[in-house]
């Protein structure tokens, strides 16, 4: 299997701050795991617990 590339953008909304997008590129095989992956990275290196990330968009590039 070859790994593909995609960009995507999320939102991530926590209890008091205004809801924040971003963007990120992302690698692998399959873009659900990798997409999962990625958003638990999220959630571990900004601490957060009773946040809320909504993806946008994922597109192939």
């Amino acid at each position: 299997m070859q790994k593909k590339k995609w960009f995507i953008s999320y939102v991530v909304k926590q209890d008091a701050q205004e809801p924040k997008t971003m963007h990120a590129f992302i690698e692998g095989v399959d873009v659900e795991q990798e997409l999962e992956k990625h958003i638990f990275e999220i959630k571990d290196l900004m601490g957060l617990e009773t946040e809320e990330i909504t993806v946008i968009s994922v597109s192939l590039v």
